[in-house]
């Protein structure tokens, strides 16, 4: 019970803090200009990607195999993408409202709902394993999670919604991924394959999201060398925190 009440509050938190920050950050620092968006997108893209390639993948390989690993991968991306379909489906329906940013904001709220759980089942399990590696997991979570709230936070600006209500929606968003880790610790103690497969998973859906949305949105905001040196800049920075 300790267990699961510890990785509640670890997941929670970290939840919590990132999207928190992402807020934060586009609240107050989206008059800087396009090129400091796509920079602070472009690090946080690297980072994770070097985080999933040489910390997260390797345990989830070393702790269940290539095949459950793999499988866990294409289970992530698939989640993804059918909530892509989800979205882009009811993009183009009516809605009784006229406001389409408070539309788009709402969407993207169920939409990392529905995937910080894999994301909280996968801390979760990681702190089972080890405490000290399901703690670094969870900073590097904490680390994704902060493009992630700037992406929802900003149709939330755009549509006029004060602070404290993006802040407050930002903390339903992070109850899931708590709950995500409470069901990993329980899983954890039933088979090491489940572990394997939620980081899979978790590596799966933060592979699609940071290669598809991030870096995508990043390029989006600047066009320019200094994109591609900072991402790179992340991956070195994700590369030293892997050998700690």
């Amino acid at each position: 019970m300790m267990g699961n009440a510890f990785s509640f509050i670890v997941s929670l938190s970290t939840g919590a803090i990132g999207l928190t920050l992402g807020v934060f950050l586009t609240y107050s620092l989206s008059s800087k200009g396009k090129r400091f968006e796509g920079m602070m997108l472009a690090f946080t893209a690297g980072l994770m990607l070097s985080i999933v390639c040489f910390e997260l993948l390797p345990k989830a390989f070393e702790v269940g195999g290539l095949e459950i690993g793999l499988l866990g991968i294409c289970i992530g991306i698939g989640m993804v993408i059918l909530i892509e379909q989800y979205l882009d489906h009811h993009k183009h329906e009516r809605m009784r409202y006229d406001n389409m940013y408070i539309r788009r904001a709402i969407l993207l709220a169920i939409a990392f709902s529905i995937h910080n759980i894999p994301e909280g089942i996968a801390i979760g399990s990681m702190l089972s394993l080890s405490p000290e590696e399901g703690l670094y997991f969870a900073f590097a979570i904490l680390v994704h999670n902060v493009p992630e709230g700037m992406i929802i936070a900003l149709p939330l600006k755009k549509s006029k919604v004060s602070l404290w209500y993006a802040i407050i929606i930002i903390a339903i968003i992070s109850l899931f991924m708590g709950l995500g880790a409470m069901v990993g610790v329980s899983l954890s103690n039933i088979s090491q394959m489940y572990i394997s497969l939620s980081l899979a998973i978790a590596s799966g859906i933060m592979l699609y999201v940071t290669t598809g949305e991030i870096i995508v949105k990043s390029m989006n905001q600047w066009k320019g060398r200094s994109i591609s040196l900072t991402i790179i800049l992340g991956i070195l920075l994700g590369v030293i925190l892997s050998r700690h």
